[in-house]
């Protein structure tokens, strides 16, 4: 009997050994990718940790042309006792930056994918690369043949990059620089809503009667994840999207403070709203100059 079952499994094994690597292949290549752009975690409890942080970086508001790949989780509790204005805008920017730089890196190189494989053409594509562009297609919440032309120049509107310019701006608006409720509880900087209330915070003063919730995160990063993802896919912002469009093919670089002529939408003020966030990157003249701002890699 220990023979017999020495040679089934004499056959069986190596057909399962292939099968194993072969499946195992692409979550080899996804990983050596998030291996690449992943940022160090780093947790604080207070301002006073933070600070030394970025001392023992030399991590330094404005910053320098290359900016420590960190990721800081979560922003302390007691940023809203920094009374020094200069000092808490510069604590916040440069906890914000490398998650948006990091963030960005992945929307360039999965837009860089997208534009590869639809220059090919989609009967040019293999099964699995056909397969993988309709799933992003999906995921940027798309209807219609990826096969068509213009699904696929939708697409290319929706995956792109956001400047770190109006991130910065709009998280400091919307979190009060990190110290709202919600950035506390939720690390919520961007005032992202959800009708699923048992994955956020309920807003003191809701009418009776209303089930929407603030959104909760686990991290700064997840909230900046989803931020872009709704300025990529809602419907809402399709001008901020239309503009982001008509710069590329300009040939000239994603300006943050004409983008949030796109943001119309994303408060009840409106117009009003929109010149605040342009307010906001006009006096932090720092922001426009982002763009050339990148994470520094260990070689």
């Amino acid at each position: 009997m220990s023979g017999f079952l020495n040679k089934v499994l004499a056959l069986i094994f190596p057909l399962a050994l292939a099968l194993l690597l072969t499946a195992f292949i692409p979550v080899q290549q996804e990983m050596v990718i998030d291996q690449r752009l992943q940022l160090q975690r780093v947790k604080v409890a207070s301002v006073d940790e933070l600070k030394n942080v970025f001392d023992d970086l030399a991590y330094t508001w404005p910053p320098e042309a290359k900016v420590p790949a960190i990721e800081v989780s979560t922003l302390p509790k007691d940023m809203a006792k920094v009374a020094n204005v200069r000092q808490k805008k510069s604590l916040f920017f440069r906890a914000l930056l490398p998650i948006v730089l990091a963030e960005n890196e992945k929307l360039a190189e999965l837009r860089e994918h997208v534009v590869v494989s639809i220059d090919k053409g989609i009967m040019n594509l293999g099964e699995a690369e056909r397969r993988w562009l309709k799933a992003i297609a999906t995921e940027y919440k798309l209807k219609g043949s990826i096969a068509e032309a213009k699904v696929q120049q939708r697409l290319l509107r929706r995956v792109d990059v956001i400047p770190p310019a109006l991130v910065l701006a709009q998280a400091a608006n919307e979190s009060a620089w990190g110290t709202s409720r919600f950035a506390r509880q939720g690390n919520n900087l961007f005032g992202q809503w959800t009708y699923r209330q048992s994955e956020g915070i309920v807003p003191l003063g809701r009418p009776e009667g209303e089930t929407y919730a603030v959104r909760a995160f686990s991290t700064i990063d997840a909230s900046v994840r989803a931020y872009m993802h709704n300025l990529n896919t809602n419907p809402a912002y399709k001008k901020l999207r239309q503009l982001r469009i008509d710069m590329r093919k300009a040939n000239v670089a994603l300006d943050g403070h004409r983008l949030a002529n796109g943001l119309l939408a994303y408060s009840s003020r409106g117009e009003e709203y929109v010149q605040e966030i342009q307010a906001m990157i006009r006096s932090n003249r720092l922001l426009t100059r982002l763009e050339k701002v990148s994470l520094k890699r260990e070689p």
